[in-house]
């Protein structure tokens, strides 16, 4: 059977779409004792006072009213406001505070109160001789206290006009029949006979559609911790990349950092090997450096400087790609316009058989 939720929701809204009723009942007061009769038992029809406005309301007050009252009580004791009964439904004094209720049988909703100096002189003096309860009520079932404001007050008009005494003597007891309408689960129009009938089907409905509720969402919390579950995992993979992406990070540098040193150590070493061979003089720092950047630019051109021919002279001018004395070069080039040459085109004049010449002074 698939679930109608919009018609779960409206059984559900149905049933907070209650009103607020007034009503005086006539039951005296004693300032002696700490209990009041804050509903009488029994099926009444009283005229009250519903939202603020006058209307004949039909009640039927028995125990299973208790705990919905009891908790409302408790609700509003814990509350920064605490819950008191006034005067006459107006804003003024408190006549008592509200402690605790409970059920007598074949009396009613009993609450036990704790007078104030107000509320007992009042009574004392027989200026208030009834309690005027005020409650919420849905389809004839009373079932809780407003949620602010007073509980009650102590009036001089227990009926509003014609309310008839109400008490013990006048319970009506309530047939079956009349129980399934109240709860909701057979309509008014149904015959007797099938009353029972129509109200379990009815509970079977409701039974059914709270089970697929249940189902849906156990399916729903066990999707959304599967959900939480893949996130997790994927945040700790995550979080492993990152780390291993960090240490290659790491290796990496030094990797390039040895390389680096490596490769300007061969460059120092041949370059130190010219020297000694003649291939550079002592005292070019120029020629060394621009060997040393070409080599570790290019490894390849420590090759070539080794090629060069070697020369025993260890001061003066470098001899380069077979310059030698008294030999015309095929090309030769001044070292300003030389050292403004890309490190390539450097290496290129070099390997072709260009000379270097100092500038003139």
């Amino acid at each position: 059977m698939i679930m109608d939720l919009n018609k779960l929701a409206n059984r559900i809204k149905g049933y907070f779409m209650a009103e607020t009723v007034t009503a005086a009942f006539t039951q005296s007061l004693d300032s002696e004792k700490g209990t009041i009769v804050f509903m009488p038992e029994g099926h009444h029809q009283i005229t009250a006072s519903v939202d603020g406005k006058p209307k004949s309301v039909e009640l039927t007050i028995d125990s299973r009213i208790l705990a919905s009252f009891a908790e409302d009580l408790d609700k509003r004791k814990e509350s920064n406001v605490r819950p008191f009964a006034g005067f006459d439904h107006k804003a003024g004094a408190a006549s008592f505070i509200p402690l605790e209720f409970r059920y007598e049988d074949g009396v009613g909703l009993m609450l036990d109160v704790e007078w104030t100096n107000a509320g007992r002189e009042a009574v004392e003096g027989k200026d208030y001789s009834y309690f005027s309860p005020s409650f919420l009520v849905k389809e004839g079932i009373p079932f809780g206290l407003p949620k602010r404001g007073e509980i009650g007050s102590l009036v001089n008009d227990p009926a509003f006009e014609d309310i008839p005494r109400i008490a013990a003597s006048n319970i009506q007891p309530q047939s079956e029949m009349e129980n399934l309408v109240t709860l909701g689960l057979c309509s008014p129009d149904t015959k007797e006979e099938d009353a029972m009938v129509e109200a379990k089907a009815n509970l079977d409905e409701i039974k059914t559609e709270l089970a697929e509720t249940k189902s849906q969402v156990q399916a729903m919390s066990q999707d959304k911790e599967a959900v939480e579950t893949e996130q997790a995992t994927a945040e700790d993979q995550l979080a492993e990349l990152k780390a291993t992406h960090k240490k290659l990070e790491e290796d990496h540098e030094k990797v390039t950092a040895k390389l680096a040193d490596t490769a300007e150590s061969a460059a120092d070493s041949a370059v130190e090997e010219a020297v000694s061979a003649g291939r550079i003089a002592p005292k070019d720092e120029a020629s060394k450096e621009f060997w040393k950047k070409t080599i570790m630019d290019n490894p390849e051109a420590a090759k070539v400087l080794a090629s060069q021919p070697s020369n025993s002279v260890v001061d003066g001018k470098t001899i380069i790609a077979g310059r030698s004395e008294g030999r015309e070069m095929s090309k030769e080039m001044p070292r300003s316009e030389f050292d403004q040459l890309t490190p390539g085109a450097r290496l290129e004049f070099v390997k072709a058989g260009g000379a270097i010449q100092d500038d003139a002074s």
